[in-house]
Formats: C-alpha cells, structure tokens, sequence
C-alpha cells in the first residue's frame, strides 16, 4: 500500500526521527511505497541511509517556507529549535498554512492509502482535519502528551482533529488512559505497539573487565537529568569506570553539561551526536548504560542498549517500567525519580537525594559487574526476551493496524 508520513520536525534527529527511519526502512522490505513529509532547517537536507529514493516534501524552518526556527517537541533540542509556547498567533497561522500546503500538495502527488502522523500534536491534528476521507493512525512519543500539559492554548484545536483518528500508536500500556483521556479517542482504536531497536546492529561485543565503559545516549539537557548524573559520576571515585557521553543538546543546558563532564577529567569521554552505526559500536563494548531522565516515553536507547548486552541503569518511569517487564531486573535496575514540579522540574530541596540515588545505583550495578561477566548463555536468553522488541516486529504490529484501516470494508 502507500503510506504517507508526517513528522513536523527533523526525520534524522531525536527519538521520533529515529523511530521514523525505522519503520520506513521495515516498510520498505514488507513492499509498500512510502512518503515522507517533514521540518528541517534551511539547507540542511536530512540523512535517510539507504532510502535516498525516499519521496519528500519538506517543510523549510529558518529560512524558505517559515523564517523562525523548528518548533520542537522537546524544549531542549539536539539542532536550532524553538518551543511551541513561544510561537505568536502570526508564526501558528504560517506554521499552520505551510504544513496544510504540503499535505495538500503530497496528498494529491502520492494518492495515498492511509496517513502514519507521529506526535498527537498540532500537524497531526491539521492533517486530520484537511484529509478527513483518508484512514490516518499516529503514533504517540511521549512529548506530545507533555505539551498538551504545558501549552493548553493549543489543547482544543490538538483534540479538535487528534480525535478523528482512526488508530493510534501507543509506546507502553500507560499511556493509553492518558490518550483516551486528554483526547478522547476509544480504547479499542489505541493499540500499544511498542519501540524497538535494529536487531542486526545492536549486539554483544567484547565488554572490558578491568575498567567498565559506561554509555549515556541523549541529549545533554536537564530534563534528561544529565547535570545530576554528572555529579554522581564525580562522588563514585573508589572504582574504576569510564564515562561515554553521547549526544548534542543547546546552550545554556549543553555548556552546564560538559563543564560538569569536564571536571571527571580523563574518566569522561565526551563524543558529541553519533550516528547509530557509531552510537550502536559504542554499546557493543560497553558494560554499562545509564539514563537518568526526568520524564520520558518509551526511551528508545533502552532496547538498543540491552540488544547490545548493557547492563542498564534507568529512572524509574511508566514507560522504563515496561521495559523492565521485558528484560528483568538483572537487566534493568530503576533509579528512584525524584518528586517533579511539572513534567521534568526536580522539586527544590530534592537534588541531592537524587545524585546520591544515582551514585547508589551506579555503585551496585559496579560491584556487581566485577563480580560476574554475563555469559553467552545470558546473552541468548535476554535476545529472546527481546524478540519482540526489534523493529520487525514493532511495524509488523502497525501493518496489521494499517491493513484493516485500508480495507474499505472495515469502516
């Protein structure tokens, strides 16, 4: 079938982009024909390897079609972004008409057979409303659930159209309360699909026994709880490790970051953004991986880490929870996540419990590391544990949603 798909910002950046990529590159070997409307900055074309005959339709931030920059799902991005709260009612009418065009304009170049939007969010809605006659299922990141809460102006025109969905993609079971409720969609149209990770890139390497490399994958933002992180990292000087840093992020966040990674000297290696051929090498040989994020969907650096033979170190969030189920706790142990003021603002007077939490786990997880190496046998049982968590999998949940939406007879 053709299957258009929408994402309002960059389709090689952040957890989205990622997941995105993923599900065109299954599509594309299950036959289908795929499209591709997006944001990206000004002459900055995005990356799609091996789908460079992709068809596109780009909308322009910074220049060309908008002259302000990407809005992002996220108020912390990996590239020059802006956030949503921030947009005047002038930039959303552009916003708004740049994206109707587009949708338009690849609608009717495309003929599509049904519409995959990503993000219950604003294009989603648009989309819905400008294409009423064509089947249309979203996915859910996360990050739109987070900006129903902190941008309420936009909460009636999102519903307005997110409500006419005839399918939505949920990241883990928790989510589909919320979704019923902040958009009143019916539970038997929300179907929990999951995140996954390239089963052929992210495997065991040889892991180091004398000095444990340990990986953290995202950006370098609060909201990720990087800064506290950090500071464990620096209070853990009775053993040996080695701190892989990966990921971007924008100032003045990403400069409170590195100094703070400064300050671990030589034990910190920071490597900026990868790509996931170099992020997934980096996880071969790694022993540990650490996600201290304040809030969160379904991280999808998670199922790549444990593919990858990483013992797991993770906030203790609905969505990490879920993964938790699958892998087990010799896989996964939770941190304790601090009370909030918002969605990833750590109450006043609560940040040391959390750097001491951390510390605590990152001491254990060490300890337990020198006393046992994971065996092949391990190995093999956790990848089973995870077969159902590869992206073949995840599409081949979505496919089935797709085809019975595309059959006139089941509407």
């Amino acid at each position: 079938m053709r299957i258009l798909h929408l994402l309002s910002q960059r389709p090689d950046s952040t957890g989205s982009g990622t997941m995105l990529q993923s599900i065109l590159t299954e599509s594309e070997k299950s036959g289908h024909d795929n499209m591709v409307v997006a944001g990206i900055q000004e002459g900055s074309p995005p990356i799609f390897p091996g789908l460079s005959h992709l068809r596109t339709r780009f909308v322009t931030f910074g220049g060309g079609d908008l002259p302000f920059p990407i809005p992002g799902m996220s108020d912390v991005m990996p590239y020059p972004s802006m956030r949503f709260s921030d947009l005047t009612d002038r930039q959303l009418s552009s916003y708004n008409d740049a994206f109707r065009a587009a949708v338009l304009e690849a609608a009717a170049l495309f003929q599509p057979d049904i519409i995959h939007s990503n993000h219950l969010w604003l294009l989603t809605s648009l989309a819905r409303r400008t294409l009423p006659g064509i089947p249309m299922v979203a996915t859910c990141h996360g990050t739109d659930l987070r900006q129903m809460h902190a941008c309420s102006r936009f909460r009636q025109d999102v519903v307005s159209g997110c409500s006419g969905l005839d399918g939505v993609f949920a990241l883990y079971s928790g989510q589909v309360e919320e979704v019923r409720q902040l958009y009143g969609i019916l539970p038997e149209r929300i179907h929990v699909t999951g995140a996954g990770f390239r089963s052929g890139l992210f495997v065991p390497g040889e892991k180091k026994t004398d000095i444990p490399t340990i990986v953290y994958g995202g950006k370098l933002s609060r909201a990720k709880g990087v800064p506290w992180m950090l500071r464990a990292f620096a209070s853990v000087t009775d053993l040996p490790w080695t701190l892989f840093l990966a990921g971007g992020g924008t100032d003045p966040e990403r400069a409170e970051c590195l100094d703070l990674a400064g300050r671990l000297g030589n034990r910190a290696v920071i490597a900026g953004s990868l790509r996931q051929e170099e992020f997934a090498a980096a996880l071969s040989g790694a022993n540990l991986f650490i996600l201290p994020s304040l809030y969160e969907g379904l991280p999808l650096v998670l199922p790549e880490a444990l593919a990858s033979g990483c013992l797991c170190l993770a906030t203790d969030l609905p969505g990490v929870r879920d993964i938790l189920k699958i892998a087990g706790k010799d896989w996964l142990r939770l941190i304790p996540c601090p009370p909030l003021e918002g969605a990833d603002t750590i109450t006043p007077g609560y940040e040391p419990k959390f750097v001491s939490d951390i510390a605590a786990t990152l001491r254990k997880a060490l300890t337990d590391i020198f006393e046992r190496l994971p065996s092949a046998e391990s190995y093999r049982e956790l990848a089973e544990r995870l077969k159902n968590s590869t992206w073949q999998a995840v599409f081949q949940r979505m496919e089935k949603v797709y085809c019975a939406l595309a059959d006139p007879k089941s509407r």
